[in-house]
């Protein structure tokens, strides 16, 4: 394939890649306000069982009876979603199948086993694609340790910049490896962020997020 050849290929991707992005930021504009669980009446809890000792840490999770009470009474169910397996992502050729994408969807919270990454080919992470159709924004991470005097909470950035796309960059074989890096307006101010506990206070001002 000649020089010009991977050229129209580029312009052609890059092209697809700017137009689904114009799409991203416009529906992050008209984005609704976030759910306020204290309010709702029912809370749809998913679970997926993902790959490898998946299943069997969901089948422990069940075992605990987590949230006994709020299931007795109807306020919390739980929903079982299948096909997020390494089988089936790879045999339909998608991060995310869309019947699994449409259930999950349905729900207002996951519990989620671990999902196995294919080593080389182009099937993206279903973590990542997830992050991204969910618009889970922040990977929050507390760390304590008491006798250490550790009181620690990392946030990582989870859907701009180098996440936002991915792999999905261009190649000439032999040749070049080009990925992009993405930022929308509607993508970096978000709301206060308070972490729970006694000393509660908002940990992230709505200002440009922090990527760590």
């Amino acid at each position: 394939m000649d020089q010009n050849t991977y050229i129209e290929q580029a312009a052609a991707h890059f092209r697809a890649l700017l137009t689904e992005q114009l799409n991203r930021q416009a529906r992050m504009s008209q984005g609704s306000p976030a759910k306020d669980f204290s309010r709702m009446e029912r809370i749809v809890i998913g679970l997926i069982p993902g790959d490898g000792i998946g299943p069997i840490l969901m089948a422990q999770a069940r075992r605990e009876k987590l949230l006994a009470a709020e299931l007795a009474v109807g306020r919390v169910e739980l929903r079982d979603i299948e096909g997020l397996t390494i089988e089936n992502r790879t045999a339909q050729g998608k991060a995310i199948p869309d019947e699994v994408l449409a259930s999950i969807k349905d729900c207002d919270v996951l519990l989620k086993g671990p999902t196995e990454t294919p080593k080389g080919g182009t099937l993206e992470s279903a973590n990542v694609a997830m992050r991204r159709e969910l618009d889970l924004f922040a990977n929050v991470r507390p760390v304590s340790v008491p006798k250490l005097g550790i009181d620690w909470t990392f946030f990582r950035e989870n859907t701009e910049g180098e996440y936002a796309l991915g792999s999905r960059g261009v190649e000439v074989p032999g040749m070049l490896s080009m990925d992009f890096k993405v930022t929308v307006p509607a993508g970096l101010p978000r709301p206060p962020l308070t972490l729970p506990g006694p000393t509660a206070k908002p940990m992230w001002p709505s200002s440009p997020r922090p990527t760590l």
